[in-house]
């Protein structure tokens, strides 16, 4: 659906590397779903812009060129494009012709056609929106430079100068929203006229790609990400930033440095070029740390992130914190890969809440929750751990929790509820676990630091894992003992940042070889299929039947 808003309003990021490069049309994301792709032409028999004469048509040579340039700014972008000799059906026209401007090596126009809604209303649907974009190279005062579009050559940078033209992209010193002096160099965008260096490119620069990844999102007309999309798309720059979303969902690239990134609320994603095994993912202090250890995208502190998305997989952080508190306040160790992967999946398809209080305060009035919460109980792995009484099923609570055994008083509310038939084994962790995070006495401050620095470092050792070699090594008896014994060692004075060390070094001690994805290789675990690890008979379960 196009409107009236949609093809008149500037809609902006906010950021002004992007916003400075952003022009008014054509609109391509508008033009419908029906044809995912745009059509050019070299030919000049037909399907000229009115009221220009003098065209000639581009050489061999040129067009090859061109049709370089089009396919990498396909892979820019995700457009497609498809050529055409009729010249009458094409919307992206590329030709040579004197331009009456002798300073000009190159000129873009485009029109836009739309029929005018019967009403004013700015949501007003518009259903006949066309658009054309005419690419012009001077064939007269500087047919030198242009006769050659060798990728290398001035030719060529112009020739993608005016293509960024045709895509929307605007000069960055012109407008209402401008780039600094001091930014406005092609080495930052090719849609500026000034050059601290005299190399020519034959790729667009940041701020370009990142004024695409706005527009286009990367995949496409109308795709998921970008105007007209589900997601916004946010690019930073190659230095340290801070980069704040919105309330809406978005995807947010650091693209360089060391950045801090809050995707507020929303569903949001932060994208990473390199390929999963390339990244460290640890948690501290409640934010998610992402380190490159073999490129210059650096680390990354990010809160209210959802996703994180590598080149070919991704990452999801959703549920993840509720997972670990499931884990560790029933099993007192780390959650396994596939089992992280399965409950987040088992719990976002529940639509669950995604914090400890309300998933507590669920649980009785959603049976499939209260199902899926109770499978921790049905385990062969829980009937190992606890084979006792219901009392002392409650003290070792308290020490995979705590850290120590429960007072009197807890001791007996927890073995009564559970005993009564008011509460099961399960749920009594679940609200167990709730109730230290929420608990505002001196004991409970200290409890809720030391809860959360064995969630903090149990997301940790999870998130660590990433090649088929952990995965399998985080298997049996043994490996879960050495967990939890990891976990057992903290406490509310443990310095995370340090603990690390700790962490891997316990991955490292259970994986087949000792070795990190940095010293070896291995497939990214992401690229494997979810089947849940023989985790002390945590195996199948009926819940996971599309899972494993």
């Amino acid at each position: 659906m196009t409107t009236v808003s949609d093809i008149k309003n500037l809609y902006l990021s906010g950021f002004n590397h992007i916003d400075a490069l952003i022009d008014e049309g054509p609109d391509w994301n508008y033009l419908g779903t029906y044809k995912p792709y745009l059509t050019y032409t070299f030919s000049i028999t037909s399907g000229n812009e009115e009221g220009e004469r003098g065209q000639s048509a581009f050489s061999p040579a040129q067009q090859a060129s061109a049709r370089t340039a089009l396919a990498y700014l396909s892979t820019v972008t995700g457009v497609r494009f498809q050529e055409t000799t009729i010249g009458s059906s094409a919307q992206i026209h590329l030709a040579l012709v004197d331009i009456e401007n002798d300073d000009f090596v190159g000129l873009t126009s485009w029109h836009t056609l739309y029929t005018p809604p019967l009403t004013t209303l700015p949501r007003a649907q518009v259903t006949d929106y066309t658009a054309s974009a005419y690419v012009y190279l001077d064939n007269l005062e500087y047919r030198t430079s242009t006769a050659d579009l060798t990728p290398g050559g001035q030719g060529y940078q112009v020739l993608l100068h005016e293509l960024g033209h045709m895509m929307g992209l605007a000069h960055p010193f012109e407008g209402t929203h401008q780039l600094p002096y001091e930014d406005d160099y092609t080495a930052n965008t090719l849609m500026s006229y000034d050059h601290l260096d005299d190399k020519f490119y034959s790729t667009y620069s940041e701020y370009d790609i990142a004024a695409f990844n706005w527009i286009y999102g990367g995949d496409g007309l109308r795709g998921r990400y970008g105007v007209g999309g589900s997601m916004d798309y946010l690019t930073g720059r190659s230095m340290d930033e801070t980069i704040t979303g919105t309330a809406g969902s978005e995807r947010v690239d650091g693209a360089g440095g060391d950045d801090s990134i809050d995707g507020k609320a929303g569903f949001d994603e932060a994208g990473y070029s390199g390929a999963r095994a390339n990244y460290d993912i640890t948690k501290v202090n409640g934010a998610y740390i992402v380190t490159d250890r073999v490129g210059d995208e650096g680390r990354d502190v990010l809160t209210n992130i959802e996703t994180l998305v590598f080149a070919g997989s991704s990452v999801s952080l959703a549920y993840e914190s509720v997972v670990q508190a499931l884990y560790v306040g029933y099993f007192g160790r780390a959650a396994d890969y596939n089992g992280m992967q399965s409950f987040q999946q088992q719990l976002s398809a529940l639509g669950a809440p995604e914090d400890l209080r309300g998933l507590s305060e669920a649980y009785g009035k959603n049976a499939g929750l209260r199902a899926l919460v109770d499978s921790f109980a049905s385990s062969a792995e829980s009937a190992a751990l606890y084979p006792g009484n219901t009392g002392t099923f409650i003290k070792a609570l308290y020490q995979n929790v705590f850290g120590r055994a429960p007072d009197a008083g807890g001791l007996t509310f927890w073995s009564n509820a559970i005993d009564s038939g008011g509460l099961s084994r399960a749920n009594a962790s679940l609200s167990i676990m709730a109730g230290a995070l929420d608990n505002k006495t001196s004991q409970g401050v200290l409890d809720a630091k030391l809860v959360t620095n064995k969630l903090t470092a149990a997301s940790g050792f999870t998130l660590m894992i990433d090649t088929a070699q952990e995965i399998g090594g985080y298997s049996g008896a043994a490996a879960a003992g050495a967990v939890r014994n990891m976990l057992g060692a903290v406490t509310a004075a443990t310095d995370l940042q340090a603990y690390q060390a700790t962490i891997a070094a316990t991955l490292k001690g259970m994986t087949p070889g000792g070795t990190r994805p940095a010293d070896a290789p291995g497939a990214p675990a992401d690229e494997l299929p979810i089947t849940h690890a023989e985790l002390i008979g945590i195996g199948y379960q009926p819940w996971e039947q599309t899972l494993v």
